[in-house]
């Protein structure tokens, strides 16, 4: 399992605003962005698609998708994880692979 795996990927998103969630504070837009240190750089494209996953799963709120011109837009806005989301990264079996893979890589690698 890459850094870039969708299943990482999808991970950081809810760790990041479940963490801020628990702490009170608001999320930042840029901490979930394509081009974040936290999430990537992964292609927009992609990012948009994974995106598109948690809100068709019902795992995040005030994030929509929406298409133009025959191309995936992202709107962010309020972000924050929901109750199916928390119960998703803790069930999940590949969010478990993915956090596993995280705590791999912090460990190696401790300024992650």
């Amino acid at each position: 399992m890459g850094a870039d795996d969708m299943h990482v990927v999808m991970y950081k998103i809810l760790a990041y605003l479940y963490d801020c969630m628990k702490r009170g504070a608001e999320p930042q837009q840029s901490a979930i962005a394509a081009d974040s240190p936290m999430i990537g750089p992964i292609p927009y494209r992609y990012w948009c698609s994974i995106m598109s996953q948690l809100v068709n799963r019902g795992l995040v709120d005030g994030i929509s998708v929406a298409w133009y011109d025959n191309e995936q837009s992202v709107i962010v806005a309020n972000p924050t994880v929901t109750l199916e989301g928390v119960e998703f990264m803790q069930e999940n079996s590949m969010m478990r692979k993915a956090l596993g893979f995280l705590k791999d890589a912090k460990s190696t690698l401790p300024f992650i």
